[in-house]
């Protein structure tokens, strides 16, 4: 995909990045760590209502329960993420954990511009958005590495100066996208 001048300096697309078992591998970690932060009651309701994971489905979509199984957050404290669930991550699962999650992630974190990371985890209803918005960069930092799981999503874009200058970039499943 070519990316439009305006944007091209400042972002870099992995269309492909991650394989389907390398995606599994990180869906499971992250939903480990999400489902964790779930009530009790939650989690109860999900192990006992939850469908049987396929076995013929080879899509990391098939990781996911239902959505009426998860506890979305209706809205976002700044209005732009609808019915979502999220987190700080301060650590990833270990390898006993997920086996084979370390070179994913060396993988991942090898895209990183720098060392100094902070890793947030966001899932999305399957009727979940994240309105345009401009990132607080005293918050969120002068960069975003972004990885899509599941099903695929649009990202919208649009130059600060000029809503007039618009950039759409579907996200399929394994994709990465590195925005500066």
């Amino acid at each position: 995909m070519r990316l439009p001048p305006h944007i091209a300096p400042f972002f870099t697309f992995w269309p492909t990045y991650f394989s389907i078992h390398e995606q599994s591998l990180l869906l499971d970690a992250a939903l480990l760590r999400l489902d964790a932060m779930d009530s009790v009651k939650t989690r109860r309701r999900r192990t006992k209502l939850r469908p049987p994971v396929s076995k013929t489905d080879s899509s990391v979509q098939r990781l996911f329960a239902p959505d009426q199984l998860y506890d979305f957050h209706e809205g976002h404290f700044d209005g732009v993420i609808h019915h979502y669930r999220e987190m700080h991550l301060t650590a990833w699962p270990t390898d006993a954990q997920i086996p084979g999650l370390s070179p994913v992630l060396a993988r991942l974190y090898a895209l990183c511009p720098t060392k100094d990371v902070q890793t947030h985890l966001l899932h999305l209803a399957s009727h979940g958005e994240i309105l345009p918005h401009v990132d607080n960069l005293s918050a969120s930092g002068s960069w975003i590495l972004g990885v899509s799981l599941g099903d695929q999503r649009t990202l919208r874009m649009a130059a600060v100066h000029d809503k007039s200058q618009l950039f759409e970039l579907p996200l399929p499943s394994g994709s990465v996208y590195l925005q500066k």
